[in-house]
């Protein structure tokens, strides 16, 4: 998946590069990005662009479909355990009245260990596969859109 971007900030070999939305993101909406005009993705920046350049970046497609997957099956999954084991602890005490609370406890309980668990494996070195790579300056564009002003345009 490759997309066209600014970069807004750079630290290191780290960029910050807004992507403008395309007419295709108003109709999918799987990631958000369809509600919003424009976002700002944090991508490896191993070939030197810098602040106001318009460049191209780039996701593969099985990086795409893994991160969903961490995202959003593997939470899915954890609540589904957790719903069922409820049940099973409350059979296991004998208090089938109370199936429903305990499902609902355990199950958004390892709902919310899931998450924390994504959370921390967010932080590791490793995640930076995926991460959105910065794969070729396009352009250079120091007037930029956001109001920014050279000193000569006022003069």
């Amino acid at each position: 998946m490759k997309e066209r971007g600014r970069v807004v900030e750079t630290a290191g070999n780290v960029a910050k590069v807004e992507i403008l939305r395309k007419d295709e993101c108003s109709r999918c909406k799987v990631c958000g990005f369809g509600s919003r005009d424009r976002i700002v993705a944090v991508a490896t920046n191993t070939i030197g662009a810098k602040e106001h350049d318009e460049v191209e970046v780039e996701l593969e497609g099985s990086q795409v479909v893994r991160a969903a997957a961490i995202l959003y099956l593997i939470p899915l999954a954890f609540l589904l355990v957790g719903l069922y084991f409820g049940t099973v602890f409350a059979s296991f005490i004998d208090r089938r009245d109370m199936a429903p609370l305990a499902s609902a406890v355990l199950g958004f309980g390892l709902l919310g260990f899931s998450y924390a668990g994504i959370a921390v494996y967010s932080k590791r070195p490793d995640i930076s596969k995926y991460r959105v790579r910065v794969i070729g300056i396009l352009g250079t564009n120091e007037h930029q859109r956001s109001g920014d002003v050279d000193i000569q345009d006022k003069v």
